[in-house]
């Protein structure tokens, strides 16, 4: 006979997961807390063989977006019975017989498009014991504030954890296990039983939700039983191809669901029947705008359509996009198809590499080495190094998993041992190792890591801090991690799918600092797609942000208290102004050195140790980033760097065998290089000389170009280098025009006696511009090589000041 699993619940009086610390100790792998390993014994001891759960899927728990709700963890207990738990709130949202769809950027590559559930409720929403009660010993209601503290695994079960912390200093600990039984009749049920500790004496904590509140009057353990109904097995319903369309979640977010259907005509007419009144073309769009903004009937009969002054044209427009696509097909488009298309082939095609074109190859002075393989393709979000030198890598995928690599053999990269040692999270784009412990960036959360009983794997996810602003928006990515001075540094993006009466969560678009107690504070603000944060020169943070809306080109961030970056969207609306924007230390022109920069990290080897590489998923490959502070601030030069990796360029580390390892990652529909979705490479410096420009320093009246070798003559040809320079208008829409774009022209340039150094002077110069260099291919160093790249951009902010 299989024992009920929650009669092991009788010594669970005295348990209590472990608690945050004041300082870290180590954990990973193993921490030794007799106390709670002798506690955690005694709650699954048991005389009988240990119960099996047939669990529906895996992971069976996980993080993600459900029905629109951030931070939900959902649990397959059972192919008949899944639960949600919202974990924000510290309740559970629901109990159904279903599954999940499992659609959105990780699973399907899809944007507009997050987890659903699907299936038939076991109990109604509104008859769930969810929302927590206080009452104190004179029967009042006690306010208090509800802390969810993540969870921990033991047995194939969960235990979650919750604090209640009282107006008065009350600090009560529940934890709760939830589980899906079925009795020797087939009869099944849904159980949640808790362990309460701290509650003092004369108070009472209940549920309320239910018929009557399930109520826990004492410390010490409580089973709430609910028996659940028999129910048919539900098909999942067909998913709509055009569900992923910006326009649907336009309409979700008004009322036009209420009165029209894409096939069927309801108050209004079918999309379809609009469709194909106005044949499917754009020209038509200001006169339907008008008509959706003002209302009115008519057109289609004499009922009236709502009127939607608040709906922007820009809300409006992905309505009328998706409702086109119901045309009859000779009619998408409304005019006649050109017969003969002229196609223009853009500059950098006929460029040779590194000269205006992206690099092909490998860097010179590094080895490539692959390290994924047939059984491991991961899409890198997170990669660090583990307290026995291993590689910890996290993915950004359906699985959400850490994965620790080592190695027994060093002679064969691909032979590394694989473990799966955590499972289950919400886009986890930052991992970092402090002491013996592992941190990771969720989504919606910075989560703590531990193997409380030393078999490699983690039992504890620990919330260290849940609590920044956050919507359902896809785009509202966290990413990191850095750990400096005892805190974690993150950056937020901000929510893409707004309509334009909605305004951004907080602290989107910063960058935060998170103490170990979970508070936290923003740095800065104005922030896009910041997907990339790391320590540089002197210790400082600097961050990466992408090209969009009020950003004209990507950037290479210096993070400074206070600093205004510029993305718009993000501002208080009762602001008088516009802060000015904090220029970047660099900027990285768009589409001619990235697209979508990643992660900075300092270089160690060669000549370039000290200066910061990055990397890029869109353009691909890495980056390298010379920077130096003129009158107080930094300012710099990007080169091309290195090409020939698998994918885009997600995250970088450096491992003890002194090698860069490099985690790739992609997303069909732009977010990617070549369409490439993984990989995981490391780089190696072999000490090979390669002929480059080592660096770029601004003058009082031009520039010194520093090269890593001597070059070829004494003297150097005018015609040799060309050069241009501009400055960015930041506008609303995507990306920003280049102004005042006009050529630059030397009038003295002097090699210095060593040869490694060219001296500019060129008259013109204006602080605020990006410089644009250009060698000709064919400069040699003095032992003949070519030029590796001879393309770089130097964001001039401020020019030297002349003590001469």
């Amino acid at each position: 006979m299989q024992q009920d699993p929650f009669n092991r619940l009788d010594d669970m009086t005295n348990f209590a997961p472990s608690r945050p610390l004041p300082v870290i100790q180590p954990s990973y792998p193993l921490r030794m807390h007799l106390p709670v390993l002798f506690m955690l014994a005694l709650l699954f001891s048991c005389s009988e063989p240990k119960p099996s759960y047939e669990r529906a899927m895996d992971p069976w728990a996980f993080r993600s977006v459900l029905d629109k709700q951030p931070r939900m963890l959902t649990l397959a207990l059972h192919p008949d019975c899944f639960a949600a738990y919202n974990l924000e709130k510290g309740e559970l949202y629901k109990v159904w017989k279903g599954g999940v769809r499992l659609e959105g950027t990780v699973y399907t590559n899809k944007k507009n498009i997050q987890p659903t559930s699907w299936g038939i409720p076991y109990i109604e929403d509104t008859s769930l014991p969810r929302r927590w009660q206080l009452l104190g010993p004179d029967g009042s209601e006690a306010s208090f504030r509800l802390q969810q503290r993540g969870y921990s695994f033991k047995k194939d079960q969960i235990l979650l954890h919750y604090e209640l912390i009282g107006d008065s200093g009350q600090l009560i600990y529940i934890d709760e296990i939830p589980e899906y039984t079925r009795n020797k009749s087939s009869a099944a049920t849904f159980e949640r039983n808790f362990a309460v500790r701290g509650l003092p004496q004369g108070y009472r904590l209940s549920l309320l939700g239910g018929r009557e509140p399930f109520e826990m009057r004492a410390n010490g353990n409580h089973a709430l039983r609910i028996d659940l109904p028999s129910l048919p097995s539900p098909e999942m319903p067909p998913f709509r191809e055009q569900y992923d369309h910006l326009g649907i979640l336009r309409m979700e977010n008004s009322d036009c669901y209420t009165c029209h259907e894409e096939k069927n005509q309801m108050v209004g007419p079918s999309f379809l029947d609009i469709a194909a009144r106005y044949r499917g073309s754009k020209q038509n769009y200001p006169y339907l705008i008008k008509k959706i903004q003002e209302g009115g009937a008519g057109v289609w009969g004499d009922t009236p359509m709502n009127a939607h002054p608040l709906l922007s044209e820009a809300d409006i427009r992905p309505m009328l996009d998706y409702i086109m696509t119901f045309a009859p097909k000779e009619q998408e488009s409304g005019t006649a198809v050109p017969k003969q298309v002229s196609l223009v082939v853009s500059p950098e095609e006929k460029a040779k590499p590194g000269f205006g074109a992206s690099l092909e190859g490998v860097h010179p002075s590094f080895d490539l080495v692959t390290l994924h393989r047939e059984d491991f393709q991961p899409r890198v979000g997170g990669l660090a190094i583990a307290p026995d030198g291993g590689l910890l890598v996290t993915t950004w995928d359906s699985i959400g998993g850490v994965y620790h690599l080592s190695w027994e053999d060093t002679a064969d990269p691909r032979g590394f041992k694989l473990k799966r040692i955590a499972a289950g999270l919400a886009e986890p784009l930052g991992i970092e190792v402090v002491g013996d412990d592992l941190y990771v960036l969720q989504k919606h959360e910075l989560t703590r890591l531990r193997d409380l009983d030393g078999d490699g794997i983690m039992d504890e996810y620990y919330a260290v801090c849940n609590s920044w602003g956050v919507t359902d928006d896809f785009h509202e990515f966290a990413f990191g991690l850095v750990f400096k001075e005892d805190h974690f540094y993150i950056t937020l993006s901000m929510a893409m799918r707004l309509t334009a009466d909605q305004r951004q969560a907080p602290d989107r678009g910063k960058t935060l600092k998170i103490a170990l107690d979970g508070s936290f504070e923003p740095i800065d603000y104005g922030l896009r797609t910041p997907n990339g944060i790391g320590v540089g020169p002197e210790g400082e943070l600097f961050v990466t942000d992408n090209q969009g809306q009020w950003l004209p080109g990507n950037k290479l961030i210096h993070v400074q208290r206070g600093a205004y970056n510029g993305m718009a969207w993000g501002l208080d609306p009762e602001l008088e102004s516009v802060p000015e924007m904090v220029p970047p230390a660099i900027w990285l022109p768009d589409k001619e050195i990235g697209n979508s920069p990643t992660e900075p990290v300092l270089m160690r080897f060669g000549p370039y140790a000290g200066q910061l590489v990055h990397g890029d998923v869109t353009h691909g490959g890495i980056k390298r980033d010379f920077l130096e502070k003129i009158n107080g601030s930094y300012q710099g030069a990007v080169f091309r760097f290195s090409q020939g990796f698998h994918a885009g360029v997600n995250r970088l580390v450096w491992g003890p065998d002194d090698a860069l390892y490099v985690g790739e990652v992609g997303m069909v529909g732009g977010w990617s290089w070549k369409e490439r979705q993984f990989g995981l490479e490391k780089l190696t410096y072999n000490g090979n000389p390669t002929f480059e420009m080592l660096a770029i320093r601004a003058t009082p009246r031009g520039f010194e170009i520093e090269f890593t070798e001597p070059i070829k003559h004494t003297t150097f040809d005018p015609n040799g280098i060309s050069l241009s320079h501009w400055w960015y208008l930041p506008t609303e829409s995507y990306g920003g025009p280049k102004m005042d774009l006009a050529p630059l022209t030397p009038t003295r340039i002097e090699v210095s006696p060593d040869r490694k150094r060219v001296y500019l002077e060129v008259p013109g110069l204006r602080s605020g511009r990006v410089v644009h260099f250009l060698f000709d291919p064919s400069l040699e160093s003095e032992s003949g090589r070519p030029l590796w790249s001879g393309e770089a951009w130097y964001t001039l902010n401020s020019i030297p000041n002349d003590n001469i």
